[in-house]
């Protein structure tokens, strides 16, 4: 979810399209998770992978609202979920080329490419707000999160993100820079309004533009997805056995299917993260496929009680 709220905002669209992202967001990644662990033909990876919204794709966000507007951008990633199952057939050839080091080095550099919208989201606060308090805000979420990382050990280190993000509600709750009425204005259960969502088949400028950049963080998202689903796939088993490459396409395809949904309802696309799924596996000895299915309707759950979300 907070993937989905960063790169709505730095976008600068609007309350409707934010809340309608999560909700979308939320029922995706359930459904691409329930898919990984669930294969069906060749969709899925047979094993547990949560996913979730793939923060790779926040400067694409970005810059294809800047240009040209959603409706361009929703185009582009259901074109590219073409290229993600294409890229599933197309395994055994890829893998060679694109090897870790180079997928690797393209995500950092991705990351640092994002860091300039986190930076200026910084300044955005509410009115009344001292110019000081972004600042203050952030510099405190950023050290709890370095100090519980660090020192926390076990299941205190994977809520990390979660008792950093309460820090600096904390701090912005005591700086007057919360705001709560969105929380206290919400229903308990419903559907979002829908915004005004479209795709462009036009097929101008701007979509050129824009496509090479796409096809190439597409790519990297897939490449990713394989090392990522040989991680999963080892930890999952109790005894070593060789690499299943089957499944491995079967998890790319999935996230293939995620990035086709997130086109069409207008979201971040869904993708598996290796550290996540498998400290999880480590720590609870968990590696049953139906969890997955668990996780799934706990995700519909929090994406219908809109309080929650």
């Amino acid at each position: 979810m907070i993937n989905v709220v960063v790169g709505f905002r730095v976008a600068g669209l609007g309350d409707t399209w934010l809340v309608w992202g999560v909700f979308a967001a939320l029922l995706i990644t359930a459904a691409v998770t329930a898919l990984q662990g669930y294969q069906i033909a060749r969709f899925g990876s047979g094993h547990i992978v949560l996913t979730c919204a793939a923060g790779l794709f926040i400067g694409n966000l970005v810059a294809a609202n800047d240009s040209a507007g959603p409706a361009t951008y929703a185009t582009l990633l259901i074109i590219c979920s073409l290229f993600q199952v294409a890229l599933a057939w197309w395994l055994p050839v890829l893998r060679r080329i694109f090897t870790p080091v180079v997928t690797g080095t393209v995500t950092m550099l991705i990351a640092v490419s994002i860091l300039p919208y986190g930076v200026d989201s910084i300044r955005n606060l509410p009115a009344g707000a001292s110019p000081s308090d972004g600042a203050v805000i952030a510099a405190v979420t950023l050290l709890v999160t370095v100090i519980v990382t660090l020192r926390a050990s076990g299941r205190w280190r994977l809520a990390a993100p979660l008792i950093s993000i309460l820090s600096g509600c904390a701090v912005a709750a005591a700086l007057g820079a919360l705001d709560g009425s969105r929380i206290a204005e919400a229903g308990w259960f419903g559907i979002p309004e829908l915004p005004p969502w479209s795709l462009d088949l036009s097929f101008g400028q701007e979509f050129w533009a824009l496509l090479p950049s796409f096809a190439i963080i597409t790519l990297v998202f897939g490449i990713k997805g394989i090392s990522d689903g040989v991680i999963i796939q080892q930890a999952s088993r109790r005894r070593p056995r060789s690499i299943d490459f089957r499944q491995i396409q079967g998890l790319v395809s999935a996230n293939g299917i995620g990035m086709l949904l997130a086109g069409f309802a207008g979201t971040l696309p869904t993708m598996a993260f290796a550290s996540l799924n498998v400290t999880l596996i480590s720590l609870t000895g968990v590696a049953a496929r139906r969890a997955g299915l668990y996780v799934a309707i706990v995700l519909i759950a929090l994406a219908f009680f809109s309080k929650f979300a």
